[in-house]
């Protein structure tokens, strides 16, 4: 209840806000954010949805909701005077040869200049709302846009990784639920409609492999039920994220599946050079699915053939697993569910080595004694 009430305060206290998540978002992370979007705008809020690097599609929900990859820019200046030591008596200015001159004239005392400061204030949100984010970095290329703007105004961090570094001035953090979708439904459902619903919907569905999931509870099934009953289009949902690949997407996910071997914990393939090219747009998610539907499976590594000395590498994790942890060695680069890195070896070495060093990561995290 206290967590609802600080909810809403911060939500009636914001004009702006800014809805953003992980670089490399997958639905379930667009799709909940675009449930908040679609929420505050029925709020009168203004509301910009912004995400960097590859998005997966998500053409059910409203073609009104756009979704940007940089932040909007309205270069406000800020003056910040501390007034501890000396109250404001008169404030004037004068514009003389293209100069502005500020005068402050104190009340019986002195200003310093160390009692002034200045910045510049780039950025239009009074309040972010995160979905799916470990920490500030997972944020990517918007988080390194504008550092100071994230660790200048009040964050909601809404997530279910057990990692979540609590970043918020209120953290919404469900270890124990199935998608980001299901955390938000608890606040959302005094407000659902049809658009909601299905984007709700279409973030459970993605996280939990169409409800194969070992972590899926009656409860979320009950949850989707009451979603379709709200107006949920679930065929919409299913016709975008399964139903819409063309032959030659097909096909190379088709290459994919053929060369898959599983040791232990880890799913491997590999990708020659040319078949990079008709790579889906969803690939990422293709392969989350495929570990959540694969048995006692916690990674999945795909090799990719640059040339024939180099390889790169792609690790995608369950989210109790950190990728970028698990490829440190070679300095990877992503996030905690997603890491590449390049190899100067040839792809069946590459394979060996990085096969073997994972397996051994693997076996301390899960035999900890």
């Amino acid at each position: 209840m206290e967590t609802l009430e600080q909810l809403k305060k911060m939500l009636n206290q914001a004009d702006q806000i800014l809805l953003t998540g992980p670089e490399n978002p997958n639905v379930d992370v667009l799709s909940t954010a675009a449930a908040w979007a679609i929420f505050l705008l029925s709020k009168n809020k203004k509301v910009n949805l912004v995400f960097s690097g590859h998005l997966p599609r998500v053409d059910f929900l409203p073609a009104n909701l756009d979704f940007e990859d940089k932040l909007e820019a309205f270069g406000k200046f800020k003056i910040l005077v501390d007034l501890k030591k000396t109250k404001i008596k008169q404030l004037s200015y004068d514009v003389k040869d293209d100069i502005l001159a500020i005068d402050l004239l104190p009340e019986g005392g002195f200003l310093n200049p160390a009692d002034i400061k200045s910045f510049s204030e780039d950025y239009r949100y009074d309040l972010i709302i995160s979905f799916g984010a470990q920490n500030l970095q997972s944020l990517g290329a918007t988080f390194a846009q504008a550092r100071e703007f994230f660790h200048q105004k009040p964050i909601i961090n809404i997530d279910r990784q057990v990692a979540n570094e609590n970043f918020g001035q209120l953290n919404i953090v469900e270890t124990t639920a199935t998608s980001l979708a299901e955390v938000s439904h608890q606040f959302l459902q005094k407000n659902l409609n049809p658009e909601i619903a299905t984007a709700l919907l279409a973030g459970m569905i993605s996280a939990t492999n169409s409800f194969q999931s070992a972590q899926v509870t009656p409860q979320t099934l009950d949850l989707a039920s009451a979603l379709i009953i709200s107006g949920a289009d679930r065929a919409k949902v299913i016709e975008v994220l399964y139903r819409t690949k063309n032959i030659d997407v097909l096909k190379v996910w088709g290459k994919v599946l053929s060369r898959i071997s599983k040791k232990g914990n880890i799913i491997s393939s590999y990708l020659e050079h040319q078949e990079v090219e008709n790579l889906p747009d969803d690939f990422q998610e293709l392969v989350r699915d495929l570990i959540l539907s694969t048995p006692q499976s916690q990674v999945a590594v795909i090799f990719y053939q640059l040339d024939f000395e180099s390889t790169e590498v792609w690790l995608y994790s369950k989210n109790n697993i950190d990728a970028l942890a698990l490829v440190k060695n070679w300095s990877g680069e992503g996030s905690r569910q997603f890491a590449k890195f390049s190899i100067a070896k040839q792809i069946d070495l590459a394979q060996e080595e990085v096969l073997e060093h994972l397996q051994a990561k693997l076996k301390l995290i899960n035999n900890p004694d």
